[in-house]
């Protein structure tokens, strides 16, 4: 009886194997379409691509590994009856619940990994992937920025690009709010970055444009500088030394136990750290359920 339950197990290694390995490709390639934008470019290295890329995998595993479960299944045990060799063995006296112990067993041992995984190595992998997102962003401060969007990491400055060409910027606009007075706006029709020598911030140089400044005396009124080049130190959070604060998918099952519990004692909805928890536990639990759905 051992050897048929080890039988049973070694076909499903094969198509176990071959599933997780076609699945996590497959969702990798939606990744590495931008990943290969930043090395070509944007000048990203292609060691920190490669780092972005392991912190990923993980938390693609939480999905291709039940899918590739039910796949495993359904083509183990078809082939073995498309054999007869499940005939035979019921035929020779062994009860098929006999044949399945040991699958289930696997997919309730496979789901405990799960929960280990989803409880200690993606959150930390989430994290260690934004932290190698503000590097770069540091590093390549163009690779950080997409067009078309407002980027708020720069305070107290507000930038938005319209075009970004490698490492250049074209049709900048650069927002001041200012606390007693109208927001000063800094227009440039091309910039550039350029690292600090003490590599806490970026140097961002602007050519061709104007300033809008507010006039002290006259409260309300503003008047437009020109420049041909205008040059401005840009400090971000990550380089003043501040730790980034852990998002809900960012922590462990204590941590969100905890979060919860807080956010409960001070009136705030605590929802959103409820459904976190409970997701990551269905996550982990799906590859036994789908273990079971390819036997039914």
């Amino acid at each position: 009886m051992k050897i048929l339950r080890t039988y049973v197990l070694k076909e499903h290694l094969a198509p176990l194997a071959v599933a997780v390995s076609g699945l996590t490709l497959v969702a990798l390639v939606g990744n590495l379409v931008k990943l290969a934008e930043l090395v070509v470019s944007k000048g990203v290295s292609l060691f920190d691509v490669l780092r972005l890329l392991i912190y990923s995998m993980p938390y693609l595993l939480t999905f291709t590994l039940p899918i590739a479960c039910l796949i495993a299944m359904v083509m183990a045990f078809g082939r073995l009856s498309t054999d007869y060799e499940l005939i035979a063995m019921r035929a020779s006296g062994v009860a098929p619940a006999k044949l399945v112990l040991p699958v289930l067993t696997a997919g309730l041992l496979i789901s405990g990994g799960m929960l280990a995984l989803n409880d200690r190595v993606i959150p930390e992998t989430h994290l260690a992937s934004r932290r190698q997102l503000k590097a770069i962003g540091i590093k390549h401060p163009t690779a950080y920025i997409e067009a078309g969007t407002f980027i708020k990491e720069f305070e107290p400055y507000v930038l938005f690009v319209y075009h970004v060409d490698r490492q250049t910027l074209f049709n900048v606009r650069i927002y001041e709010p200012q606390p007693n007075g109208p927001t000063r706006t800094i227009v440039a029709q091309r910039g550039a970055f350029e690292p600090l020598p003490d590599r806490r911030g970026v140097r961002l140089k602007l050519y061709d444009g104007t300033v809008d400044e507010w006039n002290p005396e006259h409260p309300g009124s503003l008047y437009k500088v020109s420049y041909r080049t205008y040059t401005m130190n840009l400090i971000t959070d990550s380089s003043k030394g501040r730790r980034l604060g852990k998002k809900l998918k960012e922590m462990t099952f204590k941590e969100l136990l905890t979060e919860r519990q807080r956010l409960t004692a001070e009136g705030i909805e605590a929802m959103p750290a409820s459904l976190e928890f409970h997701r990551k536990i269905a996550l982990s639990c799906a590859t036994l359920v789908f273990v079971v759905f390819g036997l039914a």
